[in-house]
This record gives C-alpha cells, structure tokens and sequence, in this order.
C-alpha cells in the first residue's frame, strides 16, 4: 500500500462523521453528514455505512450509485474527497457481521430488520490539497 492510500486512510479514521454526496432525482446534487462508526477502525479502504431503505439516500443510490464522500477533520484540518460507486449488501451473514446493538437507537430491531440496510462503498479516485497543491489518483 502507497503512502498515499495510508494518509487518507489514517483521515478516514479520524473523522467521526463525514458528508455524502448523491444525485437526486432531479438532477441535483445532495449533501448530507453520515456517522463514520463502521470505518474507525479499517486497514483499507473498504468502507461501510447503515441506512434506512426507506431514506431519500437509499433511494438515490439505487437509481444512480455514483457519490462522494467528503471527509474533514477540524482539529488538525486534513480533507480528503472520495469518488465511487456505493452498493447495498443484501447478505445476511455480512450484515450481521457490521450489525451493532447501538443500531437500535436509530429504530433498527436487528440486522435482519427488512429496514436495515448496509451499504458498501468502493472507491475509484481520490482528490485533496496539501497547501495549494492539488493531489488527485486512482485508488485500486
């Protein structure tokens, strides 16, 4: 793994939320904050995020799957944007493995609440500033 992925890996870590981009139906771009819970603790930069199937996000991401996410960390100001397909993961297995009881609060009853949706988001680019130095690649 190149120096690269690691710092932004090491950002994804750091942030406890991040924003998500989406295409709304209409054409427009959406933003919304997402809890980052899932991430804090990766070695790559295979993500994971819950949602509801009945969110406006879900929606969005099942008719165009193409999002950003944008990561920020205020204390020491490191961002990175990511570029990539997000896909649900209708496993039951794999989603009982990223299921946490805390989930609950959100008014999930388990893993196998028909509610209960675990996205997968696989990166294709990455983009950031280091001053006013513009760094942008692949990620494979």
């Amino acid at each position: 793994m190149n120096e690269t992925i690691k710092s932004i890996i090491e950002i994804i870590k750091s942030c406890e939320d991040l924003q998500l981009c989406t295409t709304r139906s209409d054409g427009y771009p959406e933003t919304r904050h997402v809890m980052n819970g899932m991430n804090q603790n990766i070695d790559t930069i295979n993500l994971h995020f819950l949602t509801m199937k009945s969110s406006p996000k879900f929606k969005q991401l099942q008719a165009d799957d193409k999002c950003c996410l944008y990561y920020f960390n205020p204390n020491n100001r490191y961002v990175v944007r990511l570029f990539g397909r997000m896909k649900n993961i209708n496993n039951p297995e794999e989603k009982s493995k990223y299921w946490q009881d805390k989930y609950s609060r959100f008014g999930f009853t388990g893993a196998d609440d028909p509610n209960f949706e675990l996205l997968h988001f696989i990166p294709e680019t990455y983009k950031f500033y280091i001053g006013e130095k513009l760094y942008t690649g692949e990620i494979k």
